[in-house]
C-alpha cells in the first residue's frame, strides 16, 4: 500500500490495565467487571472519553489463585 493513500489519523487511543487487589477475592470476576465500570465512570467524571474496547487476560497465577485483569482501551472526545 502506498504511504500516500493511508487516511490520516487524529486521535489517541490511550489504555490503562486493572485488576483486583492482590489477595484472597483476586479472581472474583464479577468484582473486577464492577471494579472496570467504577473506573470508567470515574474516568468520564474527567472529561469526555470514548471506550474503544476492553481485554480480559487470566493469565497470572500466584498463591491465592488466578489473577484476572482487564485492559481499557479508550480515546478522549475533543
Amino acid at each position: 500500500m502506498d504511504d500516500a493513500n493511508v487516511p490520516s489519523r487524529d486521535w489517541v487511543c490511550n489504555y490503562y490495565s486493572i485488576g483486583l487487589p492482590l489477595g484472597e477475592g483476586q479472581g472474583d470476576v464479577a468484582a473486577l467487571l464492577r471494579h472496570v465500570a467504577d473506573s470508567i465512570d470515574a474516568l468520564r467524571a474527567d472529561g469526555s472519553v470514548e471506550i474503544l474496547g476492553l481485554n480480559y487476560s487470566a493469565g497470572e497465577v500466584n498463591e491465592f489463585g488466578e489473577w484476572p485483569r482487564m485492559v481499557v482501551f479508550y480515546a478522549v472526545e475533543g
